[in-house]
């Protein structure tokens, strides 16, 4: 499989970058994972919005959704004939009425624990700790296993969404000298952590801008199978 990050930042994105969207390629599917502000445009220079597969949905904060209304009139413009799947958490909430109303989305709702299929993928979702209803990933094709985070603090469905992962994309928007108990994402070095539990690469994402790079690796720094996540970049695994 192959991982391109389309957009990194949290809750917002500096000139020039994007919000939470990543595109997961497999040998025979192309799925988007969130759909920030920012991410559709980047996505329509690897594919074409038509040869988009699935879309998933992790929660319904506007740093990861704010590209799903344009996506609806890209569909639309695209001739595809066929809906496009969107998985997405099921919560009382007014972006979640929008949603319901895109008439080139068939929606379906997340359940934990259940298994789903689609084309060459196998997919299930576990339950994050957030404000809001929020879920993670765990994606395996033939070859490799996928593990994505969304955005959580620290919590006991953690090590088993990233067991026997190849590549963990985390939530980490904070350096350690900014966290704290309560914050509603983890921190940098508690993403990187989560490699004790699998033999894979951890990506870390959901960055603010605020950080720099210098502070970014330093955080990294003493975890050998831990990388801070490049927009435009892909990671083969």
């Amino acid at each position: 499989m192959k991982l391109t990050v389309l957009g990194k930042f949290g809750p917002f994105a500096p000139d020039g970058g994007a919000t939470s969207g990543y595109l997961l390629q497999s040998d025979k599917s192309n799925v988007l994972l969130d759909l920030g502000s920012g991410v559709l445009a980047r996505y329509k220079k690897y594919k074409k919005v038509e040869d988009l597969s699935f879309l998933i949905l992790s929660h319904l904060h506007f740093d990861h959704t704010a590209d799903v209304g344009v996506l609806s009139y890209a569909l639309a413009f695209s001739g595809r004939k066929e809906k496009l799947n969107v998985y997405l958490p099921s919560f009382n909430c007014p972006l979640l009425e929008t949603i319901k109303s895109i008439k080139e989305f068939n929606l379906i709702f997340i359940e934990e624990g259940k298994l789903y299929r689609e084309n060459d993928l196998e997919f299930s979702f576990y339950k994050m700790t957030h404000p809001v209803l929020s879920f993670g990933v765990k994606i395996k094709s033939d070859r490799a296993v996928f593990a994505y985070t969304g955005d959580t603090t620290e919590n006991e469905n953690l090590k088993e969404l990233v067991k026997n992962s190849n590549l963990s994309l985390c939530d980490g928007a904070f350096i350690e000298s900014d966290y704290m108990q309560g914050k509603p994402h983890m921190s940098i070095k508690q993403a990187c952590a989560l490699s004790n539990y699998f033999e894979g690469r951890v990506l870390v994402t959901h960055l603010n801008e605020k950080y720099t790079s210098e502070q970014l690796q330093e955080e990294i720094r003493e975890f050998k199978n831990a990388e801070i996540a490049v927009e435009g970049k892909s990671y083969e695994f």
